[in-house]
């Protein structure tokens, strides 16, 4: 685990060590999990379609080729810890994650209060379209 780099001291970060098709990001306060990230695979990379879970070697070349594309399916902060930049600091986490990995686009959708969610993921570099889909193309 390493540090949360957040508001809150203490708040500890687990992440994946790799890619798989569903990567978790958990922030933990003591034993306490107040905060996750949870992503899913999608890829516009053709090698992909030919990789299995049981052919874990060309699997793992799969994800690590370029057009790999994760869809953030959930970015969840408990709600006595909100507000205290743990959702930015976690959702920073998953970026760097991302680029690290050579992951080519974070997409996903906007639930919830949408204006603040909308200006949120804008702040962090997504486009956020009319039907509050959102998109982040690394570079």
């Amino acid at each position: 685990m390493t540090s949360l780099q957040c508001d809150m001291p203490q708040v500890q970060l687990t992440r994946p060590k790799g890619l798989a098709p569903q990567l978790f990001f958990g922030a933990y306060h003591g034993p306490n999990v107040v905060a996750f990230a949870q992503l899913s695979t999608r890829t516009a990379n053709k090698f992909q379609s030919t990789a299995s879970a049981n052919d874990g070697e060309l699997f793992a070349e799969s994800l690590q080729a370029p057009g790999v594309s994760y869809c953030l399916k959930q970015i969840e902060v408990k709600q006595n810890y909100r507000n205290q930049g743990i959702g930015s600091a976690l959702l920073d986490e998953v970026i760097r994650f991302c680029k690290d990995q050579r992951v080519t686009t974070l997409y996903g959708e906007a639930k919830g209060d949408l204006e603040i969610l909308r200006r949120w993921y804008s702040d962090k570099g997504f486009e956020v379209d009319g039907l509050d889909n959102i998109q982040l193309s690394i570079a």
